[in-house]
Formats: C-alpha cells, sequence, structure tokens
C-alpha cells in the first residue's frame, strides 16, 4: 500500500523505464507500474498466481497496461532461476542502465526491526550503491513502521 501510494502520485518517475518487481505477490504494484513503464518483470514463488492475474488484466480493451508485462518464478535464492531470468532478460532489456547514477530501485517494507533498517543500508553502501530514505514515505503500516528508500547503482 505504502509503495502504490507512492508510485501513483509520482507517476512521471516511471515514465519510459524498465522494472523488476521482486517478490510482487499478486502483482498489484506491477499492473499499477505497467501503465507508465515500457516493460515490466514480475517474479514470485507462485509465477502461476501472476500470469493468471496478468491475463485478467490486460487485454487489448485495456490499452493503458504496457503490453510488456512478464511473470517469471523467482524464490529467494535460488541462483538456477536467477541465471535463467538473467540469460531470458539480458540487462539491456531490464533494468538498462542510462548512465552513471540513473539506474535505480525502490525498496519499500514494513520495518519489523531497527536493525534490519540499519543492514540495508549498510549493505546498500557496502556494494556502491547511494541510498536515500524517501522523504515523508515512513508511515504506519498496521502497527508498524513502513518506509521507502531509493536507491541508486553507481
Amino acid at each position: 500500500m505504502l509503495l502504490n501510494d507512492y508510485l501513483s502520485k509520482n507517476a512521471e518517475m516511471l515514465q519510459g523505464c524498465s522494472m523488476i518487481e521482486l517478490g510482487s505477490g499478486v502483482g498489484i504494484t506491477g499492473m499499477l507500474c505497467s501503465r507508465f513503464c515500457r516493460q515490466i518483470l514480475l517474479t514470485d514463488h507462485n509465477e502461476e498466481i501472476l500470469r493468471r492475474n496478468i491475463e485478467l488484466n490486460v487485454s487489448s480493451e485495456n490499452p493503458s497496461y504496457c503490453a510488456a508485462l512478464e511473470a517469471e518464478k523467482l524464490e529467494w535464492g535460488n541462483s538456477d532461476q536467477i541465471n535463467r531470468i538473467l540469460h531470458k532478460y539480458p540487462g539491456e532489456q531490464l533494468l538498462k542502465n542510462r548512465g552513471r547514477g540513473h539506474c535505480k530501485f525502490m525498496l519499500a517494507y514494513v520495518s519489523r526491526a531497527k536493525m534490519m533498517d540499519l543492514m540495508v543500508i549498510s549493505e546498500a553502501t557496502r556494494h556502491g550503491m547511494l541510498i536515500n530514505e524517501v522523504a515523508g514515505t515512513r508511515s504506519m503500516v498496521g502497527n508498524l513502521e513502513g518506509v521507502i528508500f531509493e536507491i541508486t547503482l553507481c
């Protein structure tokens, strides 16, 4: 909910971009983004649900959705699935780097422990990424605090 609200209010940032959504669930965020992005890959452990929802929501009668909306199975840490996705969707197709500092991703999550917040920031920095909390996005999601980070690949 936090990310969808933010993206719907800042849709111009998605214009013409390609996107990979990790942990797509049922695909709501990816389908929202498909109205603006040029290519989207939704990933989750149950890609059949994603494919079915894409089929139900994308049709020739609904041209406002991106034609390049696809789904792939991806379980956290499964290197075979990661390699298959990287082979099928080479870097020049997805997350095309438009020059230094232009390849970005959004990380939205519910903070269950301050230690996790610190670890996310530390790991991004350790891997040469610039991580910034998006101002005004900290808010309560249920009884936990949600936050959005914008991470730039340097």
